[in-house]
């Protein structure tokens, strides 16, 4: 998981490109057991994936989509029990 203070102002970057894009990203949310997450169109996306796409330069609908499908083919994973 990234410390997400230190990458505040990549985060910023990314969702003004996604919404550059014309992607539709709303407020960030953070689940239960920490991550923060934004919607992205239809879908969810962990700041850490959108980071990712930043990085590789695939930052667009396209690759949007990918990094859904590819996550949504993954399975979930699990805390670890008390």
């Amino acid at each position: 998981m990234s410390n997400y203070a230190d990458r505040a102002n990549d985060i910023v970057r990314a969702v003004h490109l996604l919404r550059q894009h014309g992607m539709a990203v709303g407020f960030p949310m953070q689940t239960a057991d920490g991550e923060i997450v934004f919607p992205v169109g239809k879908d969810t996306m962990a700041v850490d994936q959108i980071l990712e796409l930043l990085e590789r330069g695939e930052l667009d609908a396209e690759g949007v989509r990918r990094s859904v499908e590819a996550r949504a083919a993954t399975p979930m994973r699990r805390g670890a029990a008390s």
